[in-house]
């Protein structure tokens, strides 16, 4: 399980300086409105809360979170990105405390934040069920989690998708991992030894979080990021991107 681990940290070390310059761009360009704008939708921004930022890359959810007076401690397993959030954050004005830690093993008191976020994590998880727990544990009673994340590498093993995928190939739109500075081979090895790979989303993050013992979980998936196609005889729609509002 560890070697698998260093294994995801090390394909994230080489994308670190990449990923920053696609966050920071989004930021810069206004399209980082469109996440505020959803965590606007279901967590009180006017209201100074503990947040914690699970997976923070290079920084996006403190930065795009600065001057609003919220606590803000942001962690990630990849020294390279924190490095990188570091610099960010200090170049935008944004205070944050940072830590290198295990999203999957939490290294923090129970009950201790109002709100979590976690943008592009939970399908790159070795144990996301383990996650998820940790996760509900350290937030407080009624405390709110919202989760970004997306059916990414499900094509490895579910047809449908599959097929999805290959149209999507063939669009002239379509952007890839070379795109963004990526081997996505790299990447597509490690996926497929990876749970969520192989698993429906967000119908098993639903089922998940109320097993954990979430009292409230609403979904919403992207259309802008999905696809419909035709199986056996029916028009089935297949979401791609997703965030998920859950409530201790």
């Amino acid at each position: 399980m560890e070697s698998m681990l260093d294994e995801i940290k090390d394909y994230w070390t080489g994308r670190a300086e990449n990923y920053s310059e696609c966050i920071l761009d989004d930021l810069e360009t206004g399209k980082s409105d469109h996440w505020l704008n959803i965590i606007g939708e279901h967590a009180d921004l006017s209201k100074p809360m503990k947040i914690l930022d699970i997976g923070t890359g290079p920084g996006f959810f403190p930065m795009l979170l600065k001057g609003r007076g919220h606590d803000v401690t942001a962690i990630d397993y990849t020294q390279a990105m924190l490095d990188i959030a570091k610099k960010n954050c200090e170049e935008s004005g944004a205070e944050v405390n940072l830590l290198r830690m295990n999203a999957q093993n939490l290294e923090f008191e129970d009950n201790t934040f109002d709100l979590i976020l976690s943008r592009n994590l939970v399908w790159d998880l070795e144990r996301p069920r383990q996650a998820y727990r940790e996760w509900l544990r350290v937030l407080k009673p009624n405390g709110k989690m919202l989760t970004f994340d997306g059916n990414h590498y499900l094509y490895l093993y579910d047809n449908v998708y599959a097929n999805a995928e290959k149209k999507k190939e063939r669009s002239h739109y379509k952007k890839t991992e070379t795109d963004f500075g990526a081997d996505p081979e790299v990447m597509q090895n490690i996926a497929k030894d990876l749970p969520l790979s192989k698993e429906r989303r967000p119908q098993w993050d639903v089922n998940t979080l109320m097993e954990l013992g979430a009292q409230t979980v609403h979904i919403h998936t992207d259309g802008r990021d999905s696809n419909i196609v035709e199986y056996e005889g029916e028009r089935v729609y297949l979401p791609n991107s997703f965030f998920i509002f859950a409530r201790k």
